[in-house]
């Protein structure tokens, strides 16, 4: 390999590097490349969008602020937060507290619920025996209850049936 030639890695190194194209960013895009590339898919997933804001306490280091896009997710990164510090910390960006909120605009689009509501259309439907099995099963149970276990029983054979066909 000769001197004209440069590696793919350092070729980007200088583009992403200090003096790159990573200087012209916000300190809020710098943050959320941090963020990114610190933690694993699931947090990737659920992150809707990464800010970075001033510490209460002046000559504290920032703190990162994550929208994450429910509530289970925001409650899971907190009980977290000192591990995410750690790993931002250890890929060099300091920050004295995380913050996860809730974002107001949901991930999912309403499109993929109709999809989701056609599959559910699309399953075989049961025999009156394979039903009556399922009302079998629920006799025992109180009127609210049953009603939903009772349909609950009946996807579920649904999509049993559909796997055993397709294969």
């Amino acid at each position: 390999m000769s001197d004209d030639f440069t590696s793919i890695s350092s070729l980007l190194g200088n583009l992403m590097g200090d003096g790159g194209l990573r200087r012209a960013m916000g300190k809020n895009q710098r943050a959320a490349i941090a963020w990114r590339a610190a933690n694993g898919d699931i947090e990737r997933e659920h992150t809707t969008g990464v800010f970075v804001k001033d510490a209460r306490m002046p000559g504290r280091p920032p703190v990162l602020g994550v929208y994450v896009d429910s509530r289970m997710r925001a409650v899971d990164f907190r009980a977290n937060r000192e591990v995410y510090l750690a790993r931002l910390s250890m890929a060099g960006y300091e920050f004295s507290d995380i913050e996860f909120l809730v974002t107001k605009y949901g991930k999912k689009k309403p499109t993929e619920k109709k999809k989701e509501s056609a599959a559910q259309e699309e399953l075989p439907q049961l025999s009156a025996s394979e039903e009556q099995e399922c009302r079998d099963m629920v006799s025992g149970l109180s009127e609210p209850l049953r009603d939903k276990v009772y349909k609950a029983l009946c996807l579920s054979k649904r999509r049993v049936k559909i796997q055993h066909t397709t294969k």
